[in-house]
């Protein structure tokens, strides 16, 4: 009987605990009762799936999934040991979700769901206290989405729907009071603001109206300076605009007028400075300009002609300076370059010549200076460098040498300088890494650890292997 009468006491005391979880601090170690999971999982730093690394300070601020909390922000300082969980923003393991990590100012500002207002803009300066949501634009637990976060001169720029505008342009300088929004665009919600792209005094994007399809807009930050810049493709249908890319106080684009194809655009905010930079590929048929990168005035990008497959091209913004570079696989054939990246005044692309397979070239802007700059992986196999980036005075990139899977590598430029930095994944297995962050002279980045697991590693230049950042797992976390 006393047994029965224990058991009927527990019943109440339970529901009554499950009634408060949402509120009871002790739900952070509440857990998803349909995941299995396994003792190492709970260790307090046994985080997956990094992303958005952020820099703030002697800080990086990120999201990561945790068994306990799901999808939250973190903080790290390089080591296990500083390494933490911010806040729990949205109470118990279904998470906030965080994306869209963006600096501005002393916090990073990010989009999350604390699960009573939706998905709304929040801020942190790296502290639980400091972490907190900034305006709820669709009020309730309508989702505003915020997007695209942008920090130009004094204010954080973004995109997001209020529930009554459709996606519009907003900006914020940290607080309710001075968000508010920026475009009007065709006022209803079909409305679609995207591809914010500053560009000096300007911030460039493009959006989608009724009477013009979608174009090309532009802004100084106010409603008043917020219109359209150009009709591309008269009338309802859209130029397909995209890889806005800045060079000076103008925005570098690919469109289609509906006479050309889809060839090299340029803009300087004006309907008078927006023209066409070279038909490269003449007639109706596309160049389709790719992977538009910048060194120093100069652009730099794949296209096609319609005679030498898809190459390497630049342009100084003239139709004369549109120039092929090299046909680095000679012929009708492609090289196909990209993707592309600016490093110490030289470009550095992956390409092929129809011989070493798909491998790390470089360029000075001439046919000579244009070469193979290492074989990653000899012989006709590819090393398919990628997701490029520079940090810590190196350039940092994935590859495959054909012995270790795609693991990180870095060059400082030269031949006997480009290198494997670290087999995270031993062996054969793929740790495929990305996110390259400079931080307090290491380099952080997101990769697999060769059992299913994406972490947080940190690696120096000069070392020859990387340290996870957080507990140790030796299973998939499932």
């Amino acid at each position: 009987m006393r047994m029965q009468s224990s058991n009927h006491l527990a019943r109440p005391v339970f529901a009554l605990c499950v009634a408060f979880s949402l509120l009871l601090p002790c739900v952070a170690q509440a857990q998803d009762p349909t995941r299995e999971v396994l003792p190492e999982q709970k260790q307090a730093r046994a985080f997956v799936s990094p992303t958005g690394l952020a820099r703030l300070g002697s800080r990086m601020l990120f999201t990561a999934f945790h068994v306990d909390t799901g999808q939250e922000l973190w903080s790290t300082d390089g080591t296990t040991a500083g390494t933490f969980l911010v806040k729990d923003i949205h109470p118990g393991f279904r998470g906030a979700f965080p994306t869209w990590q963006t600096r501005f100012g002393p916090h990073v500002y990010f989009t999350a769901t604390d699960g009573d207002s939706g998905l709304e803009l929040w801020r942190s300066d790296g502290t639980a206290k400091g972490t907190q949501r900034v305006a709820d634009l669709n009020p309730g637990r309508a989702d505003a989405l915020p997007s695209e976060l942008t920090a130009w001169r004094d204010a954080l720029y973004f995109v997001a729907n209020d529930g009554s505008h459709g996606f519009q342009l907003w900006k914020t300088q940290g607080d309710a009071q001075s968000t508010r929004r920026v475009s009007s665009v065709d006022a209803g919600s079909g409305t679609v603001v995207r591809q914010l792209t500053a560009a000096g005094r300007r911030l460039f994007f493009t959006a989608t109206s009724r009477a013009q399809g979608h174009e090309l807009w532009v802004t100084e930050g106010t409603p008043e300076s917020t219109r359209l810049v150009k009709d591309i493709r008269p009338g309802a249908e859209d130029a397909g605009i995209a890889n806005l890319t800045a060079l000076g106080d103008e925005v570098w684009f690919t469109a289609s007028d509906g006479r050309h194809g889809i060839e090299l655009w340029k803009s300087d905010g004006t309907e008078a400075g927006t023209a066409m930079v070279k038909d490269i590929r003449p007639g109706e048929a596309s160049s389709r300009p790719a992977h538009l990168t910048a060194v120093g005035r100069t652009l730099y990008f794949a296209a096609e002609d319609g005679a030498h497959g898809i190459e390497l091209w630049k342009s100084d913004g003239t139709a004369k300076g549109t120039v092929l570079v090299r046909d680095v696989r000679a012929g009708a054939a492609s090289s196909v370059p990209g993707p592309l990246v600016a490093f110490r005044g030289r470009l550095y692309f992956a390409a092929t010549d129809g011989e070493s397979g798909v491998e790390l070239w470089t360029s000075d802007g001439s046919a000579a200076g244009t070469r193979l700059l290492k074989d990653l992986g000899p012989g006709p196999g590819s090393g398919s460098p990628a997701r490029f980036a520079v940090a810590g005075q190196r350039l940092w990139f994935s590859a495959n040498n054909g012995v270790h899977g795609v693991e990180p590598w870095i060059t400082d430029g030269s031949t006997a300088g480009t290198r494997l930095a670290a087999d995270v994944a031993p062996g054969p297995r793929h740790a495929m890494p990305l996110g390259f962050v400079e931080l307090g002279g290491a380099v952080l980045f997101v990769a697999g650890d060769g059992l299913g697991n994406e972490r947080l590693w940190s690696a120096k230049p000069g070392a020859r292997a990387a340290t996870l950042i957080g507990d140790p797992l030796r299973e998939r976390l499932r």
